[in-house]
């Protein structure tokens, strides 16, 4: 699919296979000189966007190669939702590539053609179209702990605090800024029920023109980045194609009311106690709650020197004493007590379950930030003193039933 490049990664091909032994390959920029050896990390995730969190490792590294390959099976329904990405480590710097999906395979010269019509539409938009941000749905990980039947594991709360509806705990991914949408004017409903309901009006609905990158599925949220409604996808036509890879999608969207959870989803600059949402705590043994507010206002929030808040970065919670024997390097993160990742402002997805002690936060988003040590000292919970229930009044005999 033709994305945007990200240095040094030229392209990035998969040649799919369901049941079989799919093949990624890579191409470097010609003017990329660093030197070697070069490493090669193939890794896969079922969101189409680089910063997601679900990114795992397939096999071992490549040095010095241009493919890799993935024997596992990871399709069980019935749309294609694989993506691949590649890390590249050389002695200076970490580089990662943009996600590629399983949709087709271009030949150089369609895939060219495919970036030039993007080009043009991404023209179009910026004459035309409303900037937003799209919000990816989890898709797989941790079932909510609130809302999943312990039978059935079916939602049973569309409108989840914790999971949005998702069924999924955090929820959704971090947002995707900048995604400009051409918008068809808004249509809105209302019936008349003369003999039960009176006037009920339906949910407003739209149509909307995008580039097919990153790829969008059904209940994926798009933001309107100017009055902040939110829009549940519902609909998905693909308008072009270049031998069927899509290129542009036709959506078809609902708005969904303004005291719908999904409001609660950071898209970036909320101050740090607007969500009212409860954080689960998912994450560690301990019995004490941490998250990004602990100690302060987003005292544990990811925020770079200059101030930028970094999301989709990992968070791994290390006893003080497991740094300390790992120094100077960094220990082996399979050693954290807990992890999370940051979602949007940087704040953590997760609350985290911690005993009390001293500990230190490692922050890293692989080839942009970090890793970055954060001391983090945990104190123990004042038992509630519960006061005792005040002494009884003393009270005049009765002397009969008229002395009052």
């Amino acid at each position: 699919m033709s994305q945007e490049r990200i240095y040094p990664f030229r392209r990035i091909s998969v040649d799919h296979m369901v049941r079989g032994v799919t093949r990624v390959w890579w191409q470097l920029e010609s003017q990329f000189r660093e030197p070697g050896p070069y490493v090669f990390q193939l890794q896969y995730g079922y969101t189409p966007i680089k910063s997601a969190v679900d990114w795992q490792n397939v096999g071992d590294p490549v040095t010095n190669g241009y493919f890799a390959l993935d024997p596992g099976w990871r399709e069980g329904g019935m749309d294609l939702l694989t993506h691949y990405r590649v890390t590249l480590t050389t002695p200076d710097n970490i580089y990662v590539s943009q996600a590629a999906n399983c949709l087709g395979e271009l030949t150089e010269r369609d895939w060219l053609l495919s970036r030039e019509i993007i080009r043009k539409e991404q023209l179009r938009h910026r004459l035309v179209s409303v900037p937003g941000y799209l919000i990816k749905q989890y898709r797989y990980g941790k079932p909510c702990s609130r809302c999943r039947d312990e039978l059935t594991q079916e939602v049973t709360d569309d409108n989840c605090k914790i999971c949005a509806g998702t069924g999924f705990e955090v929820g959704y991914h971090p947002p995707l800024a900048l995604q400009c949408w051409d918008l068809a004017p808004t249509v809105n409903a209302e019936r008349v029920d003369t003999e039960v309901k009176g006037a009920t009006r339906e949910n407003a609905y739209t149509t909307a023109r995008v580039i097919g990158f990153p790829a969008l599925s059904k209940r994926d949220i798009w933001v309107n980045g100017s009055t902040d409604e939110r829009w549940v996808i519902d609909q998905i036509k693909v308008a072009a194609t270049i031998r069927n890879v899509p290129v542009v999608y036709e959506v078809t969207m609902g708005l969904l009311p303004f005291n719908n959870t999904v409001y609660n989803i950071e898209v970036g600059g909320e101050p740090a106690h607007r969500d009212p949402r409860p954080i689960e705590s998912v994450e560690g043994c301990g019995d004490i709650i941490v998250d990004s507010n602990y100690g302060g206002d987003d005292s544990l929030a990811y925020i770079d020197a200059t101030g930028y808040a970094v999301e989709g970065a990992n968070v791994y919670v290390f006893k003080q004493a497991d740094v300390d024997a790992a120094a100077p390097s960094l220990p082996n993160r399979d050693l954290a007590v807990a992890q999370t990742s940051t979602v949007a402002n940087g704040r953590w997805g997760l609350a985290l379950k911690l005993f009390a002690g001293t500990y230190s936060v490692l922050y890293e988003k692989l080839g942009e930030y970090g890793p970055d040590l954060k001391p983090l000292t945990v104190v123990p919970v004042a038992p509630i003193q519960i006061a005792p229930p005040p002494s009884p009044k003393p009270t005049k005999a009765v002397e009969d039933f008229w002395n009052i």
